[in-house]
């Protein structure tokens, strides 16, 4: 019994692993040469991110809560996928992780205050924010919670388009600070909920990320 507990954590673990270095942008540290004449920062406000989400759980059952009670009987989507079936939920309920990671970032700068936040006009480089990857796990095998990873890319630009900074962190649905995850029951009923998940997992992403550009 207790190899089997081990050969099923394995197989949860593995794949988050495997994601947590896959296509990794390379590693820029900021210099003391690169630093000093920063004063002003500017946020790009477009976050980019995937089309499609991880999505790794049991076979869910969506019905009403994403295509309404006649929705639900229809037949156009029934060849999507549960990952797909989600992207088009957050989609009906304005949930966007890349306004989410802006949001989150623009707090964070400006809370830290060891930059000026300023237009591009007047800032000496610009700070761009990527999610790479997010989705969702079904991280305790006998749970129902479905929840959310993330995976981001941070950068600072000269004006000139010169990267003199560069870092990615991957939050996983292990991560003890990532505690708002729901069952999917709970999200649909309570979009907010759905929202709040993201933006708790995207608040430690950042923070990690921010730690590394002081």
């Amino acid at each position: 019994m207790r190899d089997k507990l081990r050969l099923l954590v394995v197989c949860i673990v593995m794949p988050l692993t495997l994601l947590a270095g896959c296509s990794t942008p390379q590693s820029v540290p900021l210099t003391v040469e690169n630093r000093s004449p920063i004063k002003n920062i500017h946020i790009e406000k477009n976050v980019s991110k995937p089309s499609a989400i991880y999505w790794r759980g049991t076979a869910q059952a969506w019905g009403g809560a994403l295509f309404g009670a006649l929705g639900a009987l229809a037949t156009a989507d029934a060849g999507m996928t549960d990952a797909e079936k989600m992207v088009k939920f957050m989609e009906k309920n304005d949930i966007d992780i890349s306004e989410i990671a802006y949001s989150e970032v623009s707090r964070q700068m400006a809370e830290l205050k060891t930059y000026q936040i300023s237009s591009v006009e007047k800032s000496d480089a610009t700070l761009t924010l990527a999610v790479d990857m997010y989705g969702f796990n079904k991280t305790h095998p006998f749970g129902t919670n479905m929840n959310p990873l993330i995976r981001m890319t941070a950068k600072l630009s000269k004006p000139n388009n010169e990267i003199i900074w560069q870092e990615s962190e991957f939050v996983s649905d292990f991560a003890s600070e990532n505690d708002q995850g729901q069952s999917l029951e709970t999200y649909q009923n309570e979009p907010a909920k759905l929202r709040a998940a993201l933006a708790k997992a995207s608040q430690v992403t950042v923070k990690r990320l921010l730690v590394k550009l002081k």
